[in-house]
């Protein structure tokens, strides 16, 4: 038999074989595709039941056992327990960090890493150890993000009013101070969120955030606990005329604080006029307990719509957080890592999922 018809011969019961057997040709490299859509769950129903079948004798954290609830501004990270305990008050999932705009940042930034790593279901991890005006602060923010870290902040971007952010040693003068402006690019870049404290909410500041929206649109800023101290009227201007900001509704701080001068009634017709903007937090019951903080979250929940409350409760947030696309680095990681524990496959991940695979195949790596 001539030589070319020999290859072919063989090629075709080759061919034949994989066919018969159903195998494909194994995969013999790692693949990794950016997953960057989000399609929140349909739960109207859902609030609709537990509301139906409310209990006027169950705390509303009880009533609403059922619906998921994150905490956009948590400050434990160096509690060991402090997942444990918000759970125990109805917050689902927590956005981590610790100390911020001071050097000691550095090491709860660590911490809220850790936190994550052991319970990835319940903790989006944050960090805020970095400078505004040295080159050093650019640095930590772009190798945390390529990390994995799904948020930035919380920021000491402006205050006077606030006897312990004022004296931070890395507090910025205003939100488009310093390297403020090349942090929101790389935000942008990483499509991940920063969350800053901006005190007074009003003034100079607030005209320097407006600045820093207009100059940096694909960015999205978050102004920390923007209804202490302030008022619907105020914040209600800035959402119209700035679509990447977004607000972090400390409801503890309006329903319990002596100081508030507003009530939770008050800000609903905001909520429900700009339902994709608002977020919740309980600045980890900052001047109120950690009972006054989610029991707050809970009755702004009862007040709004059930299309809002879902929004408001996790969908906003979680949609931040699913969009965000894997990183080089860990894309990088993941084709090291798996080619090692021998998974030639392809993934669809987003930066969330990225992080989860690291986790898990570094723990197959190691066995």
């Amino acid at each position: 038999m001539p030589t070319k018809l020999r290859y072919f011969g063989i090629c075709a019961l080759a061919l034949a074989a994989v066919t018969l057997s159903g195998c494909a040709p194994k995969q013999t490299e790692v693949i990794v595709k950016p997953l960057t859509e989000y399609t929140p769950k349909d739960e109207v129903a859902l609030i609709e039941k537990l509301r139906k079948n409310k209990d006027p004798d169950k705390e509303l954290h009880e009533v609403y056992r059922d619906l998921t609830v994150i905490d956009i501004h948590n400050h434990d990270a160096a509690n060991p327990v402090a997942i444990e305990n918000w759970r125990k008050v109805g917050i689902d999932r927590i956005v981590l960090f610790g100390s911020i705009s001071e050097p000691s940042a550095k090491y709860t930034d660590q911490l809220a890493w850790e936190e994550y790593q052991k319970s990835p279901g319940n903790v989006y991890p944050s960090f805020a150890g970095f400078p505004i005006y040295e080159e050093e602060g650019l640095d930590i923010v772009r190798n945390n993000l390529e990390k994995g870290y799904l948020n930035i902040g919380e920021v000491a971007a402006a205050s006077t009013f606030s006897e312990s952010v004022s004296r931070l040693p890395w507090k910025a003068e205003h939100p488009n101070d310093g390297n403020f402006p090349k942090i929101y690019d790389l935000a942008a870049q990483y499509q991940v969120p920063i969350l800053l404290h901006i005190d007074p909410p009003n003034g100079k500041p607030v005209a320097k955030l407006e600045e820093s929206l207009d100059a940096h649109p694909d960015a999205i800023l978050i102004f920390g606990h923007a209804n202490a101290h302030n008022s619907p009227e105020n914040i209600e201007p800035l959402l119209s005329k700035h679509p990447n900001l977004y607000i972090d509704f400390f409801a503890g701080f309006t329903a319990y604080s002596p100081s508030s001068i507003n009530k939770l009634e008050d800000y609903v017709p905001l909520m429900e006029k700009y339902p994709d903007r608002f977020m919740l937090s309980t600045d980890s019951g900052f001047d109120l307990s950690r009972d006054q903080a989610a029991k707050g979250i809970y009755e702004m929940i009862d007040l709004l719509s059930p299309e809002t409350a879902l929004k408001v409760a996790y969908q906003n947030y979680e949609g931040l957080i699913e969009r965000q696309p894997p990183t080089q680095t860990q894309i990088e990681t993941i084709k090291k890592l798996s080619a090692k524990a021998g998974k030639f496959k392809t993934y669809e991940l987003n930066k969330r999922m990225a992080n989860e695979v690291i986790f898990e195949l570094e723990g197959d790596v190691e066995k």
